[in-house]
């Protein structure tokens, strides 16, 4: 009875024998040797260094196991790269024959052969990873390009490209006003994670990052300057942002978790409909009303937004007002020991990637300097404001031209607005009833 044989096929991105010729060379052995070959498996840019699950096409041959007496490769690292892929064949009671010669795995003697090229496969895959990371190391102590897909705003070498790099500023831009993650992925084609993403990333702002910390400068052209990425990194952390409770970020109401409740100071939601457990939408007779969940306020939204938007645009229309909102604070010396601080610990982390010191050798200083710089962002955030105010052109279409975002953090910089129950028996909307703190 013929031996029935699986040809498995395997390259990945460095490998340089393609598919066709592996079908060639295997199809030929298993003709010389008289096995009819019963499925052909094929994993394209599959690295075998890797676990390969049950979806891939290794994965369906061990599937398949019990229709196969032999699996056919080009060469073992072709099949496999470590003594647990080796193992996972021998458990499957499976024969393997390379172009390069016949391995039977269901003797001791074939075991042990497979078992000494299979470790001998996996030292070389160990090795040459090792390598790779001091390769990386070296190139991120020297500020180099980094290796690896392709960042938006860059080529592979470096370089800006120009279309994409005005979109990454267009993100910084639009959040350093006030705009939430989901507009701008709406605006850009986005998903709300990559402008996260992109938000987050210190190569932007020329900075060059080994295994997740910040070690020097790069030597690539930034994009958005390093205090406009630092601003918007702490509007990212601002616990503030953290208000949703309803599994969606998109805001739809203009106060809704940010006027307060003028009885209890609870933060306001929008009136609940059929759901109970967040805020829903419901709109009703002139629109939709906020609610107090806590005390059961509840205020027709329509002439109370009027009323504050109404407040905003006359507050950013008084430039006396304006300036008691800049607190009095020099933020140069700051700004220049966070840059000292920051660049002190690129260099603990540089001597960290380069192995002249261990990460116990940094560690207390480390935390030393997270703990000032943290202090450091703490005073920048309260002297700064993560949106700017009006411009020009914005001050003379008026606040309602705005889109809901950016009302919404041109309110929150300026005010605290608190609602107070209408008064029993008067109808119409009472100025009186909703209460404005203004900041700074």
């Amino acid at each position: 009875m013929k031996k029935r044989a699986a040809l498995y096929l395997r390259q990945s991105k460095s490998d340089d024998e393609g598919i066709e010729r592996q079908i060639e060379r295997t199809t030929a052995l298993a003709t010389a040797r008289g096995w009819a070959v019963a499925e052909t498996f094929i994993d394209d840019d599959v690295t075998a260094s890797k676990p390969r699950g049950p979806k891939t096409a290794w994965g369906r041959m061990l599937a398949a196991a019990d229709a196969l007496d032999v699996v056919i490769g080009v060469d073992l690292d072709r099949v496999v790269r470590s003594t647990r892929d080796l193992n996972t064949l021998i458990d499957h009671r499976l024969m393997l024959a390379t172009v390069d010669g016949e391995i039977d795995l269901t003797t001791a003697d074939g075991e042990f052969r497979a078992s000494m090229l299979a470790s001998i496969a996996r030292f070389e895959v160990r090795r040459k990873g090792e390598r790779q990371t001091r390769a990386n190391a070296q190139r991120a102590a020297k500020g180099g390009v980094p290796k690896g897909v392709r960042l938006k705003g860059y080529t592979t070498a470096g370089e800006v490209v120009h279309d994409e790099a005005a979109t990454v500023r267009a993100l910084f831009d639009g959040f350093s006003t006030g705009l939430t993650l989901r507009t701008l992925s709406r605006q850009h084609g986005l998903t709300p994670s990559t402008v996260r993403t992109i938000l987050t990333n210190p190569r932007y702002a020329g900075r060059r990052v080994y295994k997740g910390e910040v070690v020097g400068d790069g030597d690539w052209e930034a994009i958005v300057p390093g205090d406009q990425f630092d601003s918007v990194n702490r509007g990212l952390a601002d616990p503030r942002r953290q208000t949703n409770r309803t599994g969606s970020t998109a805001r739809k109401h203009l106060g809704t978790s940010l006027f307060r409740c003028g009885e209890c100071s609870a933060v306001l939601s929008v009136k609940a409909g059929e759901h109970v457990d967040g805020p829903t939408v419901r709109t009703a007779g002139s629109g939709g009303r906020y609610w107090c969940q806590v005390c059961s306020l509840v205020r027709t939204m329509a002439p109370i937004d009027d009323a504050v938007l109404k407040l905003v645009q006359d507050r950013l229309s008084n430039p006396d007002a304006l300036a008691a909102l800049t607190p009095d604070v020099d933020t140069d010396p700051l700004r220049d020991e966070h840059a000292a601080l920051s660049e002190r610990k690129a260099t603990l982390a540089g001597l960290v990637a380069d192995g002249t010191m261990s990460r116990d050798d940094v560690r207390d200083a480390v935390a030393r300097l997270n703990a000032r710089l943290s202090e450091i962002d703490r005073v920048l955030q309260a002297a700064g404001s993560p949106m700017a105010l009006l411009t020009e052109e914005e001050q003379r279409a008026g606040i309602a031209a705005l889109n809901l975002d950016r009302q919404r953090a041109l309110i929150d910089y300026l005010m605290t607005v608190s609602l107070l129950r209408a008064p029993r028996g008067r109808k119409g909307f009472n100025p009186s009833t909703v209460l404005i703190a203004w900041k700074g």
